[in-house]
C-alpha cells in the first residue's frame, strides 16, 4: 500500500488524466501505449504466451512493439508517418501562431480540430 501522499499524487493524477476530454476507450488505448502493454503481437508472444511468432503484421519483418508501430514500420513510413506528422503540423499551427492571431480552425475550414475520433 502506497503512502498517503503518493495516494494523493495518483488521486490528483486521475482527476486531470480524466478532465482532458478524451473518451474513456481512447484514453486507455493511450495509457496501455505508454505502458508498453498494448495488445501487439510481440506482448502476445513474450509476455502473455498466446502467440508463436511476434513479428509485425504488416511488414513481418521485426518485432511487433509499440515503439515499432509508431516510429519504425516501413509499411506504414510509406504513407501513414506523414500523414501523422502534417496532422500534427497543423495542430501545433493552429494552437500556437493562429490562435495568438485570432484565427479559428472550426469556423475557417469546416472542421473540428479537437474532435475526439
Amino acid at each position: 500500500m502506497g503512502s498517503t501522499l503518493e495516494i494523493q499524487i495518483d488521486s490528483l493524477l486521475a482527476k486531470k488524466t480524466c478532465s482532458s476530454g478524451l473518451r474513456t476507450e481512447t484514453e486507455s488505448e493511450i495509457v496501455a501505449a505508454q505502458d508498453q502493454v498494448s495488445q501487439t503481437k510481440h506482448y502476445a508472444t513474450k509476455i502473455l504466451n498466446t502467440e508463436t511468432d511476434g513479428k509485425c503484421r504488416l511488414c513481418q519483418q521485426f518485432d511487433e512493439t509499440i515503439d515499432h508501430i509508431i516510429l519504425a514500420c516501413p509499411i506504414l513510413a510509406k504513407e501513414q508517418y506523414t500523414k501523422r506528422h502534417d496532422r500534427v503540423c497543423v495542430h501545433n499551427y493552429t494552437s500556437t501562431y493562429a490562435r495568438k492571431q485570432g484565427y479559428n480552425w472550426t469556423k475557417n475550414t469546416g472542421m473540428n480540430m479537437y474532435q475526439n475520433q
